[in-house]
């Protein structure tokens, strides 16, 4: 049954429907959009009311809405998200939280939690949002759906408000891998398909962390996906691509970026802001105030890492590791809690953010459980069209995961 417009929470007031061309490839599809997509005359609200009344309406609608409905997908709405994109909850952005449709004692993550929510909900087939540091990643774990991070580059951000430019990229939520990589050849119709997988790491090290559930199910995910490609599945050591130092690092240069793009908006609006957010924002103008010999030797971290992972994420491998280490996030837990979950799933999202490497989500759902286990899987930049093709190999309805994995 599909649910009202209203019973979720995912839409921004004032939310706009738009009809598409009615031909195309994604003809009879229907799509949801962040409310950080620009939409001529729509004043988007980028998570917070302060932003939409302190800027003016779009002039100019965003290259990947005009794509989407020049394919034939209708627009449905505009989602929530967190304030300013600068979360992983799904907790503090305009009005109410949207809520989770697959287990109502979850948020939906963050920041793209309205679009998960919607599509969760049967509101729509396709959710576009945004991912930084695993703003599509985590609402896909979190309410049971398959989506991808691609390549960084691959689909052009024109019309997209940035957060942190280095990092950021537009992502896909969906039921279907099918249909995301349909919606990746509409928004990049460039992408090649890169090399055919032939190698499955399993990050066994970054599995030891996490629940046991969890790491049952991404165990037998990766033994599925080596069958599928012929090839064993290897245990790997991936620890220190997701390590807490690792998450500093990721955490400082985004920092910086984040100052650099909205530091005077933050300066005008600080007290409007909710507070974790407004900890973690005093964070980032420090961090932009840092000597430059400082920001240098991020950067040269930064490429030293690339390096690192390169030589094990080379095209052809596909590497299996979590995106939450645990179920979550609930509603009834603490700041503390919260932090802790935001903290582990912003150093399981580095590899692919620091790097621009694609990571899809493959979310398995579970027999007589309402939560779902999201299992990140990631591969060399390029090889985007080729992981959906796995994954739809794998399961390629997250409804449809239970018997196999769960």
């Amino acid at each position: 049954m599909t649910a009202n417009l209203t019973d979720v929470g995912a839409f921004v007031p004032h939310t706009v429907a738009i009809g598409g061309s009615g031909e195309g490839s994604l003809r009879g599809r229907t799509f949801v959009a962040k409310d950080l997509f620009s939409l001529q005359g729509h004043q988007s609200s980028f998570g917070h009311e302060r932003w939409r009344s302190s800027h003016p309406a779009a002039a100019v609608t965003s290259p990947i809405l005009t794509n989407m409905l020049d394919a034939g997908a209708d627009l449905v709405g505009l989602t929530k998200l967190d304030q300013l994109a600068y979360s992983l909850i799904g907790n503090v952005g305009e009005g109410e939280p949207p809520r989770n449709a697959l287990d109502e004692q979850r948020f939906c993550g963050g920041s793209s939690s309205g679009s998960a929510a919607a599509v969760a909900a049967g509101l729509a087939d396709i959710g576009l949002g945004s991912d930084t540091a695993g703003s599509i990643r985590v609402p896909a774990a979190a309410c049971g759906l398959h989506s991808i991070r691609p390549s960084h580059g691959l689909i052009n951000p024109d019309g997209v408000i940035p957060l942190a430019p280095s990092f950021d990229m537009v992502g896909v939520i969906c039921h279907q891998a099918s249909v995301i990589a349909e919606v990746i050849r509409v928004l990049a119709p460039r992408a090649d398909r890169g090399a055919a997988p032939a190698r499955v790491g399993f990050a066994a090290d970054v599995f030891d962390e996490a629940d046991a559930d969890t790491a049952r199910i991404g165990r037998a995910v990766a033994h599925a996906a080596a069958d599928i490609v012929g090839a064993p599945c290897e245990e790997i050591d991936f620890g220190e691509f997701t390590s807490v130092d690792v998450g500093d690092l990721f955490a400082r240069i985004q920092g910086r970026e984040i100052w650099s793009n909205h530091g005077r908006w933050v300066e005008e609006h600080y007290s409007f802001l909710a507070g974790d957010v407004r900890m973690r924002l005093e964070r980032c103008e420090r961090l932009y105030r840092d000597a430059d010999s400082a920001k240098q030797h991020d950067r040269t971290e930064r490429l030293a890492y690339t390096r690192s992972l390169n030589a094990v994420v080379e095209p052809g491998t596909v590497v299996v590791l979590p995106v939450m280490l645990r179920h979550g996030p609930m509603r009834h837990w603490d700041d503390q809690q919260l932090a802790e979950f935001r903290g582990e799933c912003f150093r399981l999202a580095a590899p692919s953010s620091l790097t621009g490497a694609p990571q899809a989500v493959f979310s398995v759902h579970r027999q007589s459980d309402p939560r779902s286990v999201g299992i990140g899987l990631i591969t060399a930049p390029g090889g985007d069209l080729r992981l959906l093709e796995l994954m739809a190999s794998l399961g390629d309805d997250a409804r449809a995961t239970a018997s196999q994995f769960g």
